[in-house]
């Protein structure tokens, strides 16, 4: 069934005759490439006429961006550094730039709610005493232009498309606050499991992007090895949630260990291998 508020010539059309958000929509879109091939020169077009248009969103996106340089430049993933083999870890630094982390920050500030787990047996979420941080999830009404060009970088920085995407979330902690162990994989013994595995497919890769490092404690923890990785402000580490032939990988347990001190935020993205958000 078709979304109208996704159909790119009826949008274009409201664009060209004005329509701020209609032409910010388009440069999410054709930024992510819903509904059409992906054209970051065409995001960004878009994003400048909302921009023009009045639009508060759009134009504080477009100073992010334009600062970061060609977008060439803002989408080249860094070298990353091998942590672990089993489960597949690796790090890379200066992913995200102080300002998109800084960007991200205050998207998310005022709409923090109690994060919640993945039921098992229901597949609803749910509030559980393993997890205490708040989170805030970005529907794809909720994007902005610099969250989509991150996406795409972390995309390519995986070896993955970036249509496969969850929505991402940034994530909040206090001091004392976790996420005690547990997987992101989805289990097929599960039966709240089996309707996400179907229609999207497995969450094969974690990215944890940081957004700030002005803390104590809170590391990313790995029951395996023993590996505790925490980076500085703009790094990213991503991990492995299966084996090379696809199958759940339990060594991927992990924990995000409490703040001692000061607190700690992250954008966390699920990558799965079916195609995410996509709106016909």
């Amino acid at each position: 069934m078709s979304d109208p508020g996704f159909d790119v010539e009826a949008l274009g059309k409201r664009a060209d005759a004005g329509d701020a958000q209609a032409a910010h929509r388009l440069a999410v879109m054709a930024g992510a490439g819903i509904n059409r091939p992906f054209d970051p020169a065409e995001a960004l077009r878009r994003l400048r006429q909302a921009a023009d248009g009045g639009l508060d969103l759009a134009r504080d996106s477009l100073a992010v961006i334009e600062a970061e340089g060609p977008l060439e430049t803002w989408l080249r993933p860094p070298t990353p550094q091998l942590l672990a083999q089993e489960p597949h870890v690796f790090r890379a630094e200066r992913v995200a730039s102080p300002a998109v982390c800084d960007w991200l920050r205050a998207r998310a500030a005022d709409r923090l709610r109690p994060a919640k787990v993945f039921d098992p047996q229901t597949g609803e979420g749910r509030e559980e005493h393993i997890r205490t941080n708040t989170s805030m999830a970005f529907a794809l009404e909720d994007m902005d232009l610099v969250l989509i060009l991150l996406r795409e970088k972390l995309a390519r920085l995986a070896g993955v498309p970036a249509h496969g995407l969850e929505a991402p979330q940034v994530l909040h902690y206090q001091p004392g606050q976790s996420f005690d162990w547990h997987v992101d994989y989805f289990d097929p013994a599960n039966p709240g499991h089996r309707e996400p595995l179907a229609s999207g497919g497995q969450r094969v890769v974690t990215a944890l992007v940081w957004l700030n490092d002005d803390y104590g404690g809170g590391e990313t923890a790995f029951v395996h090895g023993d590996l505790k990785a925490k980076g500085r402000k703009g790094g990213a580490l991503l991990w492995a949630n299966v084996t090379p032939h696809g199958a759940p990988q339990p060594l991927s347990r992990h924990a995000g260990l409490p703040p001692t001190s000061g607190e700690k935020w992250v954008l966390s993205q699920w990558m799965r291998n079916r195609p995410q958000m996509q709106v016909v």
